[in-house]
This record gives structure tokens, sequence and C-alpha cells, in this order.
């Protein structure tokens, strides 16, 4: 029931107050049909584990994944990270637009029944306590929860904390996010002992973020670590 009133509360509002396109300001809808057309879809081949895109090579995994190893099982990302998709992901991020979680969840319900993985239950990884303060949102458990309701699995937040505060992102090369997001997550082994979970983010640059969440379970026994992301940077 809850997922049928929460989608009628958003209708009746996009009724009221008629919404305007988080891609490109057009009125009308959340996220136009032009402005999905102008999203650049994430295609094979990509790497088995991380998802990264492979070009046009044969190899079934990026040289990350095969010298490195990656802390889990297998990352996935419905788009690239530009244009209209990440006008909307600001909006969803820094602009308190919340309503845009249902819609931009929809890929993520798609790319669940497409993958077929045994999943267990849901955690969107979690925001760093000062930034949810600031924020008063977790941007990645907007477009959890929409999953969740779809698909039954259910929702657990609370098996994964966030304990280290770390530095933004951001302007940080690849060897400074893993460094900067080790020890950054812990896991309760009493909700995800023996769980194939999956986690939820808005964005993937290099995977510091969601390997070093992925790490974390699988050290309290999760038995599998997944991924699915909205969008992934096209600059690694």
């Amino acid at each position: 029931m809850r997922p049928r009133i929460y989608k009628a509360g958003w209708s009746l509002l996009d009724i009221i107050f008629p919404p305007n396109c988080a891609g490109c300001g057009k009125w009308g809808e959340k996220y136009c049909a032009e402005c999905l057309d102008n999203t650049r879809i994430i295609k094979p081949p990509i790497c088995e584990i991380c998802g990264e895109p492979l070009g046009s090579s044969r190899k079934n995994l990026c040289d990350k994944c095969r010298n490195d190893g990656s802390g889990i099982t297998a990352v996935r990302s419905w788009a690239f990270f530009e244009g209209p998709l990440q006008s909307a992901i600001h909006k969803l991020k820094y602009k308190q637009d919340v309503g845009l979680g249902g819609v931009l969840a929809n890929p993520l319900i798609a790319m669940m029944s497409e993958y077929h993985w045994r999943i267990d239950m849901v955690v969107p990884v979690p925001l760093d306590k000062l930034r949810k303060k600031e924020r008063g949102y977790n941007q990645s458990a907007l477009l959890a929860k929409p999953l969740c309701w779809h698909t039954g699995l259910p929702y657990h937040p609370e098996s994964v904390s966030r304990v280290k505060h770390t530095r933004q992102q951001v302007g940080l090369s690849r060897l400074e996010r893993i460094e900067n997001m080790k020890g950054a997550f812990k896991a309760d082994p009493k909700i995800v002992g023996g769980k194939s979970v999956l986690l939820i983010d808005d964005v993937i640059t290099t995977g510091a973020t969601i390997k070093a969440c992925a790490s974390a379970l699988l050290r309290a026994g999760a038995s599998a670590a997944y991924g699915l992301t909205l969008a992934r940077s096209a600059h690694l």
C-alpha cells in the first residue's frame, strides 16, 4: 500500500504544482522524453566486476579489477554522469528536489530485472553525518526506497554506518579517494551476516566509496555485495 500512497501523493502534487524537467527545465515532466533521449546509456562491453566501459576490448575485466581486485561482487551503472542526467542528479542532491527520487529510481528498477542477481536486502550508501545534517537527507536513500517498494526487497539502511568523517572526494586522485575512504564504513554482522546485499548510490567516479562500503559488508559476513548506481563518471 505504501508505494501506491507515495506515487499518488507525488501525482497529486504534480497536478497542483506542475513539475519542470530536472534535465532541461521544460515544464510538464520531472525528466522529459527529450532529456531521456539525450542521456548516454552505458552499454556493453563493460568490466564484469566494476562495470567500467571497456570500449571495443574483448577482455572481460578492466585492468584495475584484473590486477588489484575490487572488494565488491559486481557494480552496474545506468548512464554517464553528464548532460541532462548530471543536472537532474545535482537537483536531487543539492536543490532539495526529493520528488526526483522516484523518477530517477525507475532505471535502477529496470536494471534489477535485467541482471537477475540474488539479493536479500538493499542498503543506500550512507552519507557522511555532517553532509547529511547540512542536506537534510541522503539522496541514495531516495533512490533505494522506491526500488524496494517496487521489488519487495527488504530495506535496511541501519545495517551499514559511516564511522569516519571523510574529505570531499571532488578533486582527489583515485589513490587519494581510496585512502580517504579506508575504514569509513562499518556493517552490522547481526543484520548482514550470510546475506547478499545490494548497495545503491547516485554516482560512481573511481568506485572508492561503494567498494569501501562493500568491503565493510564482506568483513561483517555478507555473502555478496553488489552495487547499482544511477550514473558513472565519463572521465575516469
